[in-house]
């Protein structure tokens, strides 16, 4: 039975095996050395290492050895006199920026020098036992350099050049798709998918100096819980990290009238937004999303009408934010009231239509909708129905359009009454027609299925005269089918009428049908027939 409270992470039997392998092996603790750091660099701790394997079957020695000297050679002795004798411990933890890590405090020795040793396997938790040579002022005087490769950790000394491994290896790990693009002169650069097509996006710029890297990632790549300056230092453990990596907000603005735009000199990220940042703070997504509220605050002071969206700044000129959103007609009216009618700027991270108009639905809602065509009470009514239509305003406002130009297409129409069965049927139809189209009225058909042969055959020349009578043919009788083909130009000529001439069309219809009289007219012209 274990005699210490196991978490998750670290279980008895696995560090059980930790322990044997180390005990006839120390090395695996060691950093190999590279070119500023000649082997014999850590000598005086190979030699503390190799003190503490001496005497691995004494109990009291490896317990003299836990408590003093090297931290890495007291955590070494403490997990051999652990495997040895199980004392009772409890599990403690460490927080990390990557993760918690449990580990049992086998001697008095700093955390991460136990974690180290009780994770020798795993290179990046090994690095943890050496933060303290990167950091302090050993051999004569600053860090050392230690990187995590997938095997065991190499230390460069004093040279800040990552191993070339390492560079592959981290670039290869990277949460996001980088690919090389192309950068000032010698410079080795990696972009995300949107900029390396050259589009103009706001991103994160990470250098990394040592390795002369730079990684850029977009806001639209950015990830909400992806830190890009953590993925890239994680797995290394060098002096200065704040002075081998430099990080940059860009917002690469292209002006419709640069001479006048007040974003032509954008602010830099601020001393506060890049510690927040450097520390882990926010993530990559969070630090581009301060980027566009920090445009938005630098222009709170501005009166006029300015829009930005994505990487383009169109100022005050709404034809050329219509032009270059691609909108189309419909939303082109809506951009223009709502746009008209706002005093101030917008900025909008991402270059399309829907974007912007979901950005101007919360102030101007009811102008967007007044301006495709709902009157103002029905406007009012869906603005208070759809208060955060995330992702629907285009949908919602395309609905309504096309619904206002059915009714008025309808509404020029003649209106009718006590229309007998025929007239019913050809007039439903072909109103159908002109606000739906073809597909609605072979739809329609097939829901009222006539029963009646002459209303089966005006049923057949409506389903011919749109070219949808084939694969319907199988239902219609010979006669249905012989009296229906009669009336195909007629159908065609209703189909195609123009509001004034709809009548006399469907007149012209009706009487081919050899219907005489079939219903009344209300809006003040003569009855049928």
């Amino acid at each position: 039975m274990p005699r210490y409270h196991a978490t998750s992470g670290l279980k008895e039997g696995e560090l059980l095996g930790r322990a044997r392998e180390l005990r006839k092996d120390y090395r695996p603790l060691l950093p190999t050395c590279r070119g500023e750091a000649p082997p014999e660099t850590f000598d005086r701790l190979r030699k503390a290492l190799e003190a503490v394997q001496e005497v691995r079957d004494d109990a009291g020695a490896l317990k003299k050895l836990s408590a003093r000297g090297d931290d890495l050679a007291r955590a070494y002795a403490g997990l051999l006199h652990w495997a040895r004798e199980k004392p009772e411990l409890s599990t403690l933890v460490v927080r990390t920026p990557s993760g918690s890590i449990p580990y049992l405090p086998v001697a008095p020795a700093d955390p991460e020098a136990l974690i180290a040793v009780q994770y020798y396997d795993d290179p990046r938790r090994l690095l943890h036992g050496y933060l303290k040579y990167a950091r302090g002022s050993l051999f004569g005087g600053g860090g050392y350099h230690f990187y995590a490769l997938e095997r065991g950790i190499v230390c460069t000394g004093r040279s800040a050049d990552p191993p070339p491994e390492f560079v592959r290896s981290t670039l290869d790990r990277l949460p996001y798709r980088l690919s090389p693009g192309t950068g000032k002169e010698g410079e080795a650069i990696r972009q995300c998918p949107h900029l390396l097509r050259g589009e103009r996006e706001a991103h994160i710029r990470l250098r990394w100096l040592s390795a002369g890297l730079t990684l850029e990632v977009c806001r639209r790549c950015a990830k909400p819980d992806v830190h890009l300056l953590s993925a890239v230092s994680e797995n290394m453990a060098i002096p200065h990290v704040e002075a081998d990596f430099t990080v940059e907000t860009v917002y690469p603005l292209e002006h419709v009238h640069p001479g006048s735009c007040p974003l032509a000199t954008i602010p830099p990220l601020l001393a506060s937004e890049e510690k927040r940042y450097r520390s882990g703070k926010v993530s990559d997504e969070e630090l581009l999303s301060d980027l566009t509220n920090a445009m938005q605050a630098h222009l709170s002071g501005q009166r006029e009408r300015i829009l930005v969206a994505g990487g383009t700044c169109f100022g005050t000129d709404l034809e050329a934010a219509v032009e270059g959103l691609h909108a189309d007609p419909m939303e082109a009216r809506a951009l223009k009231a709502a746009l008209e009618e706002r005093t101030g700027p917008l900025v909008v991270a991402e270059p399309t239509v829907g974007k912007v108009l979901e950005a101007l639905w919360k102030e101007h809602a009811e102008t967007l909708l007044q301006a495709v065509g709902a009157p103002a009470e029905e406007a009012a009514r869906l603005a208070r129905e759809n208060r955060s239509p995330v992702g629907r305003v285009n949908d919602l406002l395309t609905r309504v359009a096309r619904r206002h130009r059915e009714l008025d297409q309808l509404a020029e129409l003649p209106r009718y009454r006590d229309l007998v069965p025929e007239a019913a049927l050809a007039d439903s139809l072909g109103r159908l027609y002109r606000t739906q189209g073809g597909g609605a009225v072979e739809r329609r058909i097939a829901q009222v299925n006539p029963a009646d042969g002459k209303l089966r055959g005006l049923a057949w020349a409506f389903l011919c005269a749109l070219g949808r009578g084939e694969n319907q043919s199988w239902r219609y009788s010979d006669t249905e089918r012989e009296f229906g083909e009669i009336l195909i130009p007629k159908v065609r000529r209703l189909l195609e009428a123009e509001p004034g001439g709809y009548h006399a069309a469907l007149a012209d219809l009706l009487t081919e049908a050899g219907v005489s009289w079939w219903g009344e007219r209300v809006d003040g012209e003569p009855p049928p027939g």
